[in-house]
């Protein structure tokens, strides 16, 4: 086996890759698109020209997709923007915060014009350099800056213009929109831009405060422009992706939104599944394998077909079956998938921990050589908080609340978190009461309601909220079930049943052969 000094010298750092996006870029810097999985089937869906809206829970894969479109092939001679600044959204934050507006409709249809107004400047300074009539338009034709610093400086200058005092946009804005230089801008890039199309992917907040008006209004605002631009400019090159965060969508679809079935129409939601994840977690340990002159079972892998996947890149590797901490066999890729919620971050992580206990034993790449259930236990902690950390501002000391839940049994009936809802009422900052408790463990993932029940095999199925497309509703009466990634954080007394916190979706019909 090569030194692991050497093993971390080739592409990615670790056997499956690294743990972010962000920490890809790093690593891999210009070699970035050569190891990016791209046969995701997110990766099409989010190019299609009536999807303009994409939601994700943390680790999901959205900054991930934000690159993608920086050297994806279907619109060729393509431009590609990611508007990720943070600085972005304060400025208009610090902006907007004490609006004297009446009503928060009014709000977001004027912070809509800001992102109208930023949009077509970026566009703007993307082509000027091709017409004298779009260059009168961009605000900084002809200077060398950076993308994030242009649209840095647009958004400053925006705002000083047209945004007054009170934090209301001034009616000028409006009139800039129209003007006849504008117009004729517009005109003219749209001409481009069927030639050389472009695409303005804008993030948003990592981590949102549901009682922030301010926050609420500048996400609602950018979703209505965005759409508003899919309607009119798709067509025309113009593909503008808007990212939400999933933690937040649903109150920002409840309460936020004007009118939701004008505004959101067709979300793309990461919701990972089984082949998805299999596929890219094994390319990804494939590539590695193959740079680092390590063995592999078979040099050729079929993709497409999952058995083929499991037979020649999991099973000879991990093994066909583990056994968990209460000494219960179970087939490998159910057992190591159940302790995530389905999302890529979260599988990368206990893979590597794997692949990092056999590195330091000598044994690597057999993973079968350690107990596999120790360093699946070892990673709960810090997938748990980092669930917990993404709802910190939705939910003010979450952390303190869900401890309430510590030693709960694996299973109990639904009216059983009102017993222990009353214990966290003094740590509430504010909004307490039964039905809050159940929408918080709920929405979280940590609490799931039983679907179907094995006896003989004590496998219990269970439908989660991250992977429903709607709230999920638990009634007194409803059997529950703690997530077994939460199991050490809440330290969850366990009674030999093993929970599948999967959706009931035709992908996992006879996947696990246990059902």
């Amino acid at each position: 086996m090569e030194p692991t000094e050497k093993i971390l010298d080739l592409g990615f750092q670790y056997p499956f890759g690294e743990e972010s996006c962000e920490h890809e870029l790093e690593v891999l810097q210009d070699k970035y698109p050569d190891y990016f999985y791209e046969e995701s089937r997110f990766n099409q869906e989010a190019l299609d020209t009536d999807v303009y809206l994409i939601v994700g829970r943390r680790g999901s894969g959205k900054t991930s997709l934000t690159q993608y479109f920086n050297f994806q092939k279907r619109f060729r001679n393509s431009h590609s923007i990611d508007v990720d600044e943070p600085e972005i959204y304060q400025n208009i934050l610090q902006k907007i915060a004490n609006s004297a507006y009446l009503s928060p409709d009014l709000a977001i249809n004027d912070v809509r014009k800001i992102w109208e107004y930023l949009i077509w400047s970026i566009i703007f300074n993307e082509y000027s350099h091709l017409d004298s009539t779009i260059k009168s338009a961009a605000v900084f034709s002809g200077k060398k800056m950076k993308p994030a610093r242009i649209i840095s400086e647009i958004v400053n200058g925006l705002l000083t213009k047209y945004v007054d005092s009170n934090g209301r946009v001034m009616g000028e804005l409006t009139e800039a929109l129209s003007n006849p230089v504008f117009s004729k801008a517009k005109e003219k890039a749209v001409e481009f831009t069927r030639k050389e199309p472009i695409i303005i992917a804008i993030d948003t907040f990592e981590r949102y405060d549901r009682g922030n008006a301010a926050m609420m209004t500048v996400t609602a605002s950018l979703v209505q422009c965005a759409n508003n631009f899919n309607i009119a400019y798709a067509n025309k090159g113009i593909h503008v992706k808007a990212f939400v965060s999933a933690e937040i969508f649903p109150y920002i679809k409840e309460s936020a939104i004007t009118n939701t079935t004008k505004f959101i129409r067709h979300p793309l939601y990461l919701r990972w599944r089984p082949k998805d994840l299999i596929r890219l977690i094994s390319w990804r340990f494939f590539r590695y394998l193959t740079e680092h002159k390590f063995k592999l079972p078979s040099k050729k892998v079929d993709w497409e077909d999952f058995d083929d996947i499991l037979h020649k890149m999991w099973y000879p590797f991990f093994g066909e079956k583990i056994i968990n901490l209460k000494g219960v066999e179970e087939a490998s890729f159910p057992y190591i998938l159940r302790h995530t919620q389905m999302r890529p971050r979260q599988l990368v992580i206990l893979c590597n921990n794997i692949a990092r206990e056999t590195l330091r034993n000598g044994k690597f790449p057999n993973f079968t050589s350690i107990q596999i259930n120790k360093a699946i236990a070892s990673c709960e902690y810090d997938l748990a908080d980092e669930v917990l950390n993404s709802y910190d501002l939705i939910y003010p000391k979450v952390s303190e609340i869900v401890m309430a839940l510590t030693n709960a049994p694996m299973n109990f009936k639904g009216n059983f978190l009102d017993q222990v809802a009353k214990k966290t009422s003094d740590v509430w900052a504010e909004g307490y009461s039964l039905s809050s408790f159940r929408r918080l463990v709920a929405e979280l993932g940590i609490v799931g309601k039983v679907r179907n029940k094995n006896r003989g095999s004590k496998i219990v199925e269970a439908d989660f909220e991250y992977a429903m497309h709607d709230r999920l509703i638990i009634s007194n009466e409803d059997e529950c079930v703690i997530h077994p990634m939460f199991y050490s954080k809440l330290q969850v007394i366990k009674n030999g049943l093993v929970i599948y916190p999967f959706p009931d979706h035709e992908d996992y019909n006879n996947m696990f052969g246990e059902k």
